[in-house]
């Protein structure tokens, strides 16, 4: 078991087999490649991605087909080398999110969105070519589209989530 101290969660441990190696690190972040995920809470949408050489790092993280159901990443086999994924479906993606105070200004990085490959416990950031998607992508406004279209129920579920988890990460910071 490793023991990381952390500002969100206070002291974690976390099993060997939990760890998640980001070889190349993230944007900004190319030194801290050891990582767990961890949830949100028991039924949200959002996970933290904590760094296990710096418990001051966590990023918010979240599947983005559940507010972009379009959502479409393109690499070349050479990008995802280092995951060794046998096939399409043993990768799974998520992208950062950035939750402001309000969280109707909750935005998503589409424009990186990170590539895991939970089999093997690796995972890489990639950067895609796709000019409609950009790094601040407001996900209410993604949501609104959604709910308009008769998916209410589900949506007002995430919103309420997004702002507790909004609450949650800027309490934390606040202990910081």
């Amino acid at each position: 078991m490793i023991k990381v101290k952390t500002t969100r969660f206070s002291e974690i441990e976390v099993d060997e087999k939990d760890v998640i190696e980001l070889p190349a690190g993230l944007i900004g972040f190319p030194e801290l490649k050891k990582y767990v995920l961890l949830d949100h809470d028991k039924n949200s949408p959002f996970k933290w991605l904590q760094s296990l050489s710096d418990g001051a790092i966590a990023f918010v993280l979240i599947n983005p087909l559940l507010f972009k159901p379009d959502y479409t990443v393109e690499v070349n086999e050479a990008e995802v080398a280092d995951l060794d994924l046998d096939n399409e479906e043993d990768a799974v993606i998520s992208v950062i999110i950035t939750m402001p105070s309000d969280p109707q200004k909750m935005t998503a990085n589409l424009k990186a969105p990170l590539v895991f490959n939970l089999k093997n416990r690796k995972g890489r950031q990639v950067i895609l070519n796709n000019s409609e998607y950009t790094t601040r992508h407001n996900i209410m406004e993604e949501v609104k589209k959604r709910s308009e279209s008769g998916q209410n129920q589900e949506m007002q579920e995430m919103i309420g989530q997004a702002k507790r988890a909004s609450q949650a990460s800027h309490k934390a910071e606040g202990q910081d």
